[in-house]
């Protein structure tokens, strides 16, 4: 029996392999085009390095951003909504909750990137009457045909419902559905009483529009990367996380994308938390830190916190869906470091990604990067990178951040190697604060655990930075061919002692 545990980031996909052999870990770039060719590809390469056959592998469960992508970059599907009627503009109006309260000059992520635009919201005719779900005003069935006509001229094809005191009888919502899939064949559905069957308007109807908007795409690359497994000849049952930190199928995901928002994240969560319990630590503070974003929650007393469904926010939405209680940033190994018009200098939240990413992986990339500060002052073995596998280029990390980072400000490409590792690491510490003291927890009695891609070169800094109380750690071989982060066997207090010396006398006592 075999299983393998996959992480789709930014910028490169991780796996771990569990079999009879012992346990191997292997990392392929990201293909952001579409991201099941790199899914594949590790599976196929990851069995060769355990010695295995991809027959044996039973399970897949895998963690994925590619909904909470979505969410970031605004690209989801456009999605026509069918609404009762007097309530089309619910989306727009939400809690009337300002994101600031004393500013003029703030952002109304609902309004000014609405998950369904108002020329396709569209009321039709129908009541519900509370608190007994009794129907007072029947569906008028032939206004959402018309809805649909419209639908069909726009080029729409996904379609959410949402009624008013669905959650009491949903009799109307699943007749709408119904006339939906007979005018639009193939068309993406989402009911509000499946996706969030619960009181509160605005939140059950936000939900059930970010279905909408994330589920086309998510189901594709779901379902594709299903059928490219059979078709590679691998008996596997895949699975997804899900926010929640639990798992489903594919096609549960498939139907309700929205369960999966923070998939990739709360895998790193409860994976921290399964080593904290084997080293006897019920306080820690995790930072998953790969290429394009870090991922921080605070784990008190063993327990994980999962957010109030009713507070949950994605992308400035409300999402009726159940998470883990985390904050992600765009602060990552791929992160690029940039001057604004002032001068300013700022590191994030832009990512180079996988492709180009980097400068110093050669592959066309010429911003500056966490990645390439990291190579400049000799934190990241360009020969050793990957076991040898992605060889770095140290000239080019040079010459890149000399030219838009040194140079403009007047300082050596070496200070300004360490000015983008300090903005980055205190951007990710201000984040920290934020989910820790900000909550009533003393950073002083937990002890940080940094994990991923970036993890360990920004680790200590980041626990002198919170004041945590100790740092956990885990260098070891997954491989002949490379050393693999993980979480934790050094337990040392590092209140004293300075980052780069520390982090290099744990590395060499360790590999020793």
């Amino acid at each position: 029996m075999a299983r393998i545990g996959v992480d789709v980031g930014g910028t490169n996909t991780d796996l771990v392999l569990e079999c009879d052999r012992g346990i191997f870990f292997h990392k392929v770039p990201s293909t952001t085009r579409d991201q099941s060719i790199a899914v594949i590809r590790g599976v196929l390469e990851i069995c060769d390095i355990a010695g295995i056959a991809k027959e044996e592998v039973e399970v897949i469960a895998h963690g994925t951003t590619v909904a909470t992508n979505i969410t970031i970059e605004h690209n989801g599907a456009e999605v026509g909504m069918i609404t009762t009627r007097g309530f089309r503009d619910i989306l727009h109006i939400g809690r009337h909750k300002r994101p600031h309260n004393f500013s003029l000059h703030f952002d109304v992520p609902w309004q000014s990137h609405p998950l369904v635009k108002r020329r396709n919201r569209i009321a039709v005719t129908e009541r519900v009457r509370p608190p007994t779900g009794e129907i007072e005003t029947p569906l008028d069935e032939q206004e959402v045909r018309d809805a649909c006509a419209i639908f069909r001229k726009r080029g729409i094809t996904s379609v959410c419902i949402g009624f008013m005191f669905s959650f009491l009888n949903d009799s109307h919502e699943r007749r709408a559905r119904e006339i939906v899939a007979e005018e639009i064949p193939g068309c993406y559905i989402s009911i509000s009483s499946e996706v969030a069957n619960v009181i509160r308007e605005y939140e059950r109807f936000s939900t059930v529009a970010m279905n909408a908007f994330v589920g086309p795409k998510s189901a594709l690359y779901l379902r594709n990367l299903e059928s490219k497994v059979r078709e590679a000849g691998i008996p596997a049952k895949l699975r997804v996380i899900q926010s929640n930190g639990g798992i489903s199928t594919i096609e549960g995901c498939a139907r309700k994308p929205v369960g999966i928002l923070m998939s990739g994240p709360a895998g790193g969560v409860i994976g921290a938390l399964a080593e904290a319990r084997l080293a006897g630590v019920t306080n820690i503070m995790t930072n998953d830190i790969g290429g394009t974003s870090a991922d921080i929650s605070t784990i008190a007393g063993g327990k994980l916190r999962i957010k109030n469904p009713r507070d949950t926010v994605v992308s400035g939405h409300a999402v009726m869906a159940p998470m883990i209680d985390l904050e992600t940033m765009g602060a990552g190994g791929g992160s690029i470091a940039w001057l604004d018009s002032a001068g300013g200098f700022h590191v994030g939240p832009r990512s180079a990604g996988s492709e180009p990413g980097p400068a110093c992986y050669n592959r066309g990339g010429t911003e500056p990067t966490v990645t390439d500060a990291q190579v400049v002052l000799g934190r990241m073995d360009a020969d050793k990178f990957l076991g040898g596998d992605l060889p770095l280029d140290p000239g080019l990390s040079h010459e890149a951040i000399k030219e838009k980072i040194a140079d403009p400000m007047g300082i050596s490409v070496t200070e300004a190697a360490l000015g983008i590792i300090r903005v980055v690491n205190n951007n990710m510490a201000l984040k920290m604060r934020a989910n820790s003291v900000a909550r009533g927890y003393d950073p002083r009695e937990f002890s940080l655990m940094p994990f991923g891609g970036a993890g360990p070169f920004h680790g200590v800094a980041l626990a002198e930075l919170v004041s945590a109380r100790t740092f956990w750690c885990r260098w070891r071989r997954g491989s002949p061919r490379r050393w693999v982060f993980s979480a934790p066997i050094c337990n040392t207090n590092i209140s004293s002692r300075s980052s780069p010396t520390f982090t290099v006398r744990i590395r060499r006592r360790l590999t020793a």
